[in-house]
C-alpha cells in the first residue's frame, strides 16, 4: 500500500481545488500529486532515495492518443517478463527526466527478409565480400544472445575457429533483444534512425520501414518510448529532400500510424500532447540542404499543418555551434532564425571534445550557454509534471512553476572509426577518444544530471559500432571478437569490463537524471561485481 507523506496530501487537495475549479476532475489522483511532489524534488535538485517517475505511469490519467491491445502494429504496451524483472518498469511518457539513446537499425545482410537488400549493409561496403579486409565497424557486437536463425555467417573465424556471425535488424527477434537489454538495464527508450538518402527508392525505403515497425513491436512489449529521427546529411541530398520528407512523414502518419503507438514519445506544448519528431542535420556546412526559405517552411508545416495529425514538437538536429554561426554551423544570419523557429534544440557534440578536462572546458563554454540561450527563448520550457503542465496553461498564476526545464545535449562513451576511414590519408587511429572504463562518459553523465536546466539527454549511440559509440553489448575482450581484423574491445584502456557495462552505465545514468540514485562524481557501479 502506498504511503504519503503530509506534503503530498497538502499537494493533493490543493490542486483538487484548482482542478475543480476549472470544471475537469480527471487528473485528481493521489499518484498526480506524488508525481508533483517528484518532479518538485527535481527541479530544486534533491538528489537522493526517493520515488522516481515511474511510480505514475501517465497514461493512467492522461490518454494521449488511443491504442489497440489487440494490433500487433499498434498495440498498447504489454510488459515483458525481462521489463517485470528489472528495477525500471514503467517509463513515463514525456522528455524531460530521460536519457534517450539513438538507434541506428541500419544493419542488414543478403537474405535476411522478403525485401531483400542483397548486401551487408554497414558491416561490409557495398559489392564486398565480408571478410575482416573490408570491415566498416569497429566493435564486434556479442552474438551469443541472440536466436541463430537470424544471424548469418562471415568469412571472418572466432578464435575457436567458429565462423563469426552477424545479425541484420530486418530480424524482429534482433531489434526485441535489443529492446529487452534496455528494459533490462533501466535505459528509457531511443530515436529511430531514418534516413533519407536513397528512402525514394522503393526497396530501401520499405525496408527502413519493415525495421521501423520492429521498433515498434519491441516499444509496446517492453514498455519502452521511441520516436523518429530523420536524418537529411546524406551526401547525395540537396534541399529537394525537404519535399520528400514531408511526403514520408505523411505516409508513416496515415499508412504506418506512427503517431497513434502507446509508446511514441509525446510532449505537451500550448496545452497539447503532440509527437516529438527530429530531424538531423539543420544547418550544417557539411549537409548540401541550405536553402533556408524551405526549410522555414517545412518547419512552419510539422509545427503548424492544417491537418492537426501531421503536427509534431520539432527537435532540431543541430551543428554543436548553432548559437554563434560558428565552426561546424552555417555562418549566414539567416539560420539564427531557423534555429530558434525550433521546439527543442538538440546539438551534435559526438567527437567535440576527446578528455574529460576537453570536457568540463566545452561544458562551461559552450553547453552551459547554450542551455541559458534556450531559456531564454523559451525552446523546451514546459512544467515537468502532468498537473503542472495543466495548471500553467490555464492559470497565469501559476507561472512560478512553468519553468524552463531542457536542453538536450549529447553524452557519449568514446568514439574510434579506424576499419571506416583506414584509406584516408592520413588513417585515423584505433580507439581515438578512450573510453577510460566509463569515466569518460561518467564524467558527461555527472554535470547533465547536476545542471539545473538539463533534463534531457541524448546517448549516442546504442547500437553504433562503425564509430565505436556503441552502448549494448560488444566483444569485452580478443576472446569475444573474430580472431581476424582489427577490433576495438572494452579493455582496450587496459581495465576489465564485462561487455554490458555501459548499458549498466547508461541505466545508472537515468537514475541519476530522476533522482533515484544521488548525484554522484564517481561511477557508482564496480565492474568486478559483475565480470
Amino acid at each position: 500500500m502506498m504511503k504519503y507523506n503530509l506534503r503530498i496530501f497538502a499537494v493533493y487537495f490543493f490542486f483538487e481545488a484548482a482542478i475543480t475549479a476549472r470544471g475537469d476532475t480527471s487528473l485528481i489522483t493521489m499518484e498526480n500529486a506524488e508525481l508533483l511532489e517528484q518532479e518538485y524534488k527535481l527541479f530544486r535538485r534533491v538528489r537522493g532515495p526517493s520515488r522516481s517517475p515511474t511510480i505514475a505511469d501517465q497514461s493512467k490519467t492522461i490518454a494521449y492518443q488511443p491504442c489497440d491491445q489487440t494490433s500487433s502494429e499498434n498495440p498498447c504496451s504489454t510488459p515483458t517478463s525481462a521489463q517485470a524483472n528489472s528495477p525500471v518498469t514503467k517509463v513515463v511518457n514525456k522528455l524531460e527526466n530521460n536519457i534517450l539513446a539513438g538507434y541506428q537499425g541500419w544493419f542488414s545482410y543478403p537474405g535476411d527478409s522478403r525485401i531483400d537488400l542483397n548486401k551487408w549493409k554497414h558491416w561490409f561496403p557495398t559489392g564486398s565480400e565480408p571478410s575482416a579486409d573490408n570491415l566498416h565497424v569497429e566493435m564486434y557486437p556479442y552474438m551469443e544472445e541472440y536466436d541463430e536463425d537470424d544471424l548469418k555467417e562471415t568469412r571472418m573465424r572466432m578464435k575457436d575457429g567458429r565462423k563469426a556471425k552477424l545479425y541484420s535488424a530486418a530480424k524482429p527477434n534482433i531489434v526485441r533483444k535489443h529492446f529487452e537489454w534496455m528494459a533490462e538495464y533501466g535505459i528509457s527508450g531511443v530515436f529511430h534512425m531514418r534516413f533519407m538518402e536513397g528512402i525514394h527508392i522503393t526497396k530501401n525505403r520499405e525496408w527502413k520501414t519493415s525495421v521501423l515497425r520492429n521498433v515498434k513491436r519491441a516499444a509496446a512489449m517492453t514498455g519502452r518510448l521511441f520516436a523518429v529521427s530523420y536524418n537529411i546529411a546524406g551526401q547525395s541530398l540537396n534541399d529537394g529532400v525537404l519535399d520528400a520528407l514531408m511526403e514520408d512523414w505523411k505516409r508513416l502518419v496515415d499508412e504506418e500510424k506512427i503517431t497513434q503507438h502507446g509508446r511514441y514519445i509525446r510532449h505537451r506544448k500550448d496545452g497539447v500532447s503532440l509527437p516529438v519528431l527530429r530531424i538531423y542535420g539543420i544547418g550544417f556546412k557539411t549537409v548540401n540542404v541550405r536553402n533556408t526559405e524551405k526549410i522555414a517552411e517545412l518547419i512552419d508545416w510539422l509545427k503548424n499543418a492544417p491537418e492537426e495529425r501531421y503536427r509534431v514538437f520539432l527537435v532540431g538536429g543541430t551543428p554543436s555551434r548553432w548559437r554563434d554561426l560558428t565552426d561546424d554551423s552555417r555562418e549566414e544570419e539567416s539560420w539564427t532564425g531557423i534555429y530558434e523557429s525550433l521546439d527543442a534544440i538538440h546539438p551534435w557534440h559526438v567527437g567535440r571534445w576527446e578528455t574529460i578536462e576537453g570536457f568540463y572546458r566545452y561544458f562551461e563554454n559552450v553547453i552551459t550557454p547554450d542551455a541559458v540561450h534556450c531559456e531564454h527563448l523559451g525552446i523546451l520550457v514546459r512544467p515537468a509534471a502532468t498537473i503542472l503542465n495543466y495548471l500553467c496553461d490555464g492559470y497565469p498564476t501559476f507561472s512560478l512553476f512553468c519553468f524552463f526545464r531542457q536542453y538536450m545535449p549529447t553524452m557519449f562513451p568514446g568514439f574510434s572509426w579506424y576499419n571506416l576511414k583506414k584509406h584516408s590519408i592520413p588513417a585515423p587511429s584505433m580507439n581515438s577518444i578512450p573510453r577510460l572504463g566509463g569515466k569518460f562518459m561518467w564524467a558527461q553523465a555527472y554535470q547533465y544530471a547536476a545542471a539545473p536546466n538539463i533534463t534531457t539527454v541524448w546517448m549516442a549511440q546504442f547500437d553504433e559500432v562503425d564509430e565505436g559509440t556503441a552502448i549494448f553489448k560488444v566483444g569485452a575482450n580478443e576472446d569475444e571478437v573474430p580472431a581476424d581484423g582489427k577490433w576495438l574491445t572494452l579493455d582496450s584502456d587496459g581495465i576489465t569490463l564485462p561487455r554490458d557495462w555501459y548499458l549498466r552505465l547508461c541505466g545508472e545514468a537515468q537514475k541519476m537524471m530522476n533522482g533515484t540514485i544521488p548525484l554522484t562524481e564517481d561511477i557508482p557501479l564496480d565492474p568486478n561485481d559483475f565480470l
